[in-house]
């Protein structure tokens, strides 16, 4: 009473006769014939792998029936899908130009003429890629500035790490957006290993390298803001140097890097009225203030830079916008025993010559009067100086007053009774721009 049965154990895609006989007793029908070819069966077993961040490979175990060819499509939601074809007798396929970091979806299925498997699928995520070009520049003795091009992948940012050559390591992570970053406190004569990966998520970029060595350093211990400029200490503001390059005698100095080329130990400073000038000896021989506001450096530390070498002086001045300034070839003060005399020369600039006619002066204060004026010329005019029958510079004068030689005098400039704004007197060596210079062409 039967009329279907299941056939098991057929091979995939193979054409098979089938015949059916009735039967009654000992006597058979003629037989009833049909063919039917079974399906294809699908490839099994598909995974990628040897994923990068553009290529991975795919694996499949082949179709037991035999096959023209198999079908390959790869897509994701940000990308169109892309269809490739193999032959029959193939059983990886190798997927290029990937997009990074991006989840894909395969399915492959058999094809045999008109036929069609089902569909067998995997999925992977392709790997973030690394960024590019990563390069070292503008290298310093305690700096350099990496760059570098930034992967395609949406990021969520970087690692950047450095390994110096003793084996000391820093790690800084990085926002997304970076392709640049200001490496800072470096050592001179150093070699630097850069690594730098990206991060997207918990996927890690492959690491990318670079190499650099800083500058050397020209001076270990500069004597001066002229030396310290020339070790690539570029900017203005606190610097320690070494009297006459001694390691054991560091001193700190405001070194302005900017006017004229820079290198000037700044060693007086008027510029607000806070602190007050009008003092003693001991002040004056050992120096005192901030010297980021208004100070003096001191006529010891004076004489021991200056007697080291020769330099040159320039004195900044600048009053309700008006600019001046006055520059010495020669300047050096002399030894304790000589009163810390000054000696200047060789005028330029824009301010008028006020300095010379302080030239072979010692120094003078309220307590120790050194001028050849019948009075004390400290006392009467409120400060301290190289005075000589009193003065036509006050520098250390009383700020903001503008009575007769009391105040903050350039005599060639303002006059003797008005109180100058700003005041700064630096020095250098007489030979930096010849150093400079070198250090330009080589």
């Amino acid at each position: 009473t039967e009329t279907q049965t299941v056939l098991p154990n057929l091979t995939p895609g193979v054409t098979y006769q089938v015949s059916v006989v009735s039967v009654k007793g000992q006597k058979e029908s003629e037989p009833g014939s049909s063919s039917v070819t079974t399906a294809l069966d699908k490839p099994r077993g598909l995974t990628a792998v040897n994923i990068t961040d553009t290529q991975a490979l795919l694996h499949w175990q082949p179709a037991i029936a035999t096959v023209d060819g198999y079908v390959i499509t790869y897509s994701a939601d940000t990308v169109s899908p892309v269809m490739e074809r193999v032959s029959g007798n193939i059983v990886e396929f190798e997927m290029s130009s990937l997009t990074p970091a991006t989840h894909y979806t395969v399915k492959v299925y058999a094809m045999r003429a008109a036929a069609k498997s089902a569909v067998t699928t995997t999925e992977f995520t392709t790997d973030v890629d690394a960024p590019q070009d990563l390069a070292a520049s503008n290298i310093q003795t305690e700096n350099a500035m990496l760059t570098w091009k930034a992967p395609r992948a949406d990021i969520t940012g970087y690692i950047l790490s450095f390994e110096s050559a003793d084996g000391t390591i820093r790690e800084v992570v990085l926002s997304p957006t970076a392709t640049s970053y200001n490496m800072a406190q470096l050592s001179a004569s150093t070699e630097y290993s850069v690594r730098l990966q990206a991060i997207a998520g918990p996927k890690r970029s492959r690491v990318i390298t670079t190499v650099f060595t800083t500058i050397g350093v020209l001076y270990k211990h500069p004597r001066d803001c002229s030396q310290a400029l020339l070790n690539g200490d570029t900017v203005s503001g606190v610097h320690t140097i070494y009297l006459g390059g001694d390691e054991s005698q560091p001193i700190q100095v405001y070194c302005d890097m900017d006017t004229d080329g820079g290198g000037w130990i700044v060693f007086v400073r008027r510029q607000s009225g806070k602190l007050e000038f009008f003092r003693n000896w001991r002040n004056y021989t050992a120096g005192f203030g901030d010297m980021n506001d208004e100070f003096w450096l001191g006529l010891s530390n004076l004489h021991k830079i200056t007697v080291a070498g020769q330099y040159e002086l320039r004195v900044d001045l600048r009053d309700k916008g008006d600019v001046a300034y006055a520059q010495y070839d020669k300047f050096s003060v002399s030894d304790p025993r000589s009163r810390y005399k000054v000696h200047v020369g060789g005028y330029s600039g824009t301010a008028g010559d006020s300095m010379t006619y302080h030239h072979g002066r010692p120094f003078s204060t309220y307590d120790h009067d050194n001028d050849i004026a019948v009075t004390n010329c400290a006392l009467s005019y409120k400060g301290a100086f190289w005075y000589k029958n009193c003065h036509r510079v006050n520098l250390m004068g009383r700020y903001g007053d503008d009575s007769h030689s009391k105040g903050v005098n350039w005599f060639h400039w303002k006059g003797h009774e008005h109180s100058i704004e700003f005041a700064e007197m630096k020095i250098r060596p007489s030979n930096f721009r010849n150093f400079e210079g070198r250090r330009k062409r080589s």
